[in-house]
């Protein structure tokens, strides 16, 4: 989630879903690792991976960034690819305890 102002006074949300960066490979590690965290961090580390597989082209945010800050009049958020433009509608359409359970299951944590 990105936030950008205008003015000082105009406000905007970026919305973007995965995106194509060194993320992952950049991420902080622990000093010193615990072995109750092991699963978790490694279900985290794959899921990460597996994402960046089809995750969109920083230039998706980019796009979205300009097309904000060059808006007469922005609007309050902007989705940044066809992902997030997928979750911004189902968040809308469908109950939230079954879009609850349908992000916990993208995010392989327990049902």
């Amino acid at each position: 989630m990105v936030t950008g102002a205008r003015n000082g006074d105009q406000i905007f949300l970026l919305e973007p879903a995965y995106t194509r960066t060194s993320f992952e490979q950049n991420m902080a590690l622990p000093d010193r690792t615990l072995d109750a965290y092991a699963t978790a961090r490694a279900g985290a580390t794959a899921l990460i991976h597996d994402a960046m597989n089809t995750a969109d082209a920083p230039e998706v945010v980019i796009e979205s960034l300009i097309e904000a800050a060059t808006a007469a009049s922005p609007r309050r958020r902007y989705t940044c690819g066809k992902v997030a433009r997928q979750v911004s509608v189902l968040r809308r359409l469908v109950p939230e305890r079954m879009f609850d359970k349908s992000l916990r299951k993208q995010m392989r944590l327990p049902a």
